[in-house]
């Protein structure tokens, strides 16, 4: 049997994307290529690697027999191209990091810059990570995640623990609340239900069923602003609030602990750049002087 790697990589790309449309904008192709490489796949393998259907391109018993095997190749091609570009000091090529928003604008993009300082060649994609993300169809290199996945061939490390309480504007507190009972009489802000990516952050119904959410937002930056224009009070992590002028509420009754994870594909185990730029995040996270747990005042 005679195949191209070319048509490996591409029947990888597809059956990621799921469309051979969105699989040629991720290869910079057209999508007469990737219709061209995966014929001639089929060909050389003598059967279809793909059923064509309306919810995309969905792998046929050949297709899932070869899928393991496609991947190993694709791994040692990595590692492989990895050795042989640049020198073992200076990274370079793309690694796309995905993040929370939370998370990503108030301290990734901060420490992820750094890295570019001793590594001119290396260019480094900071991307929201969506609630349909799946690190395993490469939508990013590198994830942080609130969640621990259970499944899947992922590298997981851990990466930091943090603290959130619930905040105020000074100007709603002129008689604060002395308990989580008295809370119900308060506005509330919070996570638009059907957008939560994780059942992590759904804190108010945590504090109490009777809260009043008047106002709802899919990210946390959004929901700091709602809060700080006295819209209403609201879980926040301490990382992102004490800069502010927001005063905690109840801080011994109403606090949450949660942990983000790094996570990589099994197959990037070997590629450097990838490596050295988790270590980089791991170590400039763990070691920075931002204030992940909480400050009593």
């Amino acid at each position: 049997m005679q195949f191209d790697w070319e048509d490996i990589r591409y029947f990888l790309e597809t059956e990621r994307a799921g469309r051979m449309a969105l699989a040629a904008r991720r290869l910079g192709v057209s999508h007469t290529t990737v219709a061209r490489h995966i014929e001639r796949l089929e060909r050389a393998i003598g059967t279809p690697v793909f059923e064509r259907s309306d919810e995309g391109m969905l792998l046929t018993e050949t297709g899932e027999r070869i899928l393991s095997h496609a991947r190993e190749m694709e791994r040692n091609a990595l590692a492989l191209g990895d050795r042989l570009g640049g020198s073992a000091e200076e990274l370079s090529g793309v690694v796309r990091v995905g993040a929370p928003d939370g998370f990503g604008n108030a301290v990734l993009s901060h420490i992820l810059p750094k890295i570019l300082q001793k590594n001119p060649g290396l260019l480094v994609e900071l991307v929201p990570v969506p609630r349909t993300h799946k690190l395993w169809k490469r939508d990013v290199d590198i994830a942080i995640s609130l969640d621990r996945p259970q499944t899947g061939r992922l590298i997981m490390r851990k990466l930091v623990d943090y603290d959130l309480r619930l905040y105020g504007a000074p100007a709603l507190l002129t008689d604060p609340p002395r308990s989580v009972e008295a809370l119900t009489d308060y506005p509330f802000v919070g996570y638009i239900d059907d957008l939560l990516y994780t059942g992590e952050l759904d804190f108010n119904r945590l504090i109490h069923p009777q809260l009043q959410t008047v106002y709802k937002a899919a990210t946390v930056k959004a929901q700091l602003d709602a809060v700080r224009a006295g819209a209403g009070l609201g879980v926040l992590p301490c990382f992102m609030a004490h800069q502010t002028e927001l005063e905690p509420i109840l801080p011994e009754e109403v606090q949450f602990n949660r942990r983000y994870w790094l996570l990589y594909p099994e197959e990037f185990r070997d590629l450097t750049r990838i490596r050295k730029v988790a270590d980089f995040i791991v170590d400039a996270v763990r070691t920075s002087k931002v204030p992940f747990t909480y400050l009593q005042t």
